[in-house]
């Protein structure tokens, strides 16, 4: 397969993840919900600058899978590999939240595996595969939040 092809079948693949990833979105916007308490609002915050971290830490991977720039990739996944190891990353103790945390753990230890043998393919699906375990949890402790009666 040429670069151009893998390039190209790379943009194809992320544009369904985008295109999906609009989708499920949570559409409220924080107009819409109710404000936080006080207490949590410091552990909000902490927390919604970790999972900023895990953001840029994607967009780093991205990047380098756009470029093939295997440098750039190994520094974004090493850097999910390590935050998920993080106590901030246990966000709750039960049983689906530690299924979803591992298999997250796992696609992100895959992902910079591909990338410190350069095979962008690879490397590519294995990003797609991250960036839908988080999709899928993230969606799992929005319910639970909800259920709970918290925001």
């Amino acid at each position: 397969m040429s670069k151009t092809q893998r390039v190209s079948m790379t943009l194809g693949l992320i544009g369904m993840v985008m295109a999906w990833t609009m989708l499920v979105a949570d559409p409220a916007t924080s107009q819409d919900r109710p404000q936080k308490k006080v207490p949590d609002a410091k552990r909000d915050l902490e927390q919604t600058t970790f999972m900023r971290k895990k953001l840029e830490a994607s967009s780093q991977i991205l990047e380098g899978l756009t470029s093939e720039d295997a440098k750039l990739i190994i520094k974004g996944a090493k850097a999910l590999v390590e935050m998920s190891a993080a106590e901030k990353w246990q966000v709750q103790n039960n049983v689906m939240y530690r299924q979803f945390s591992g298999e997250f753990q796992r696609s992100a230890k895959s992902l910079l595996e591909a990338a410190e043998k350069e095979n962008y393919d690879t490397a590519a699906l294995k990003w797609i595969d991250a960036t839908m375990k988080c999709l899928e949890c993230h969606k799992f402790v929005r319910g639970t939040r909800l259920a709970e009666g918290k925001n």
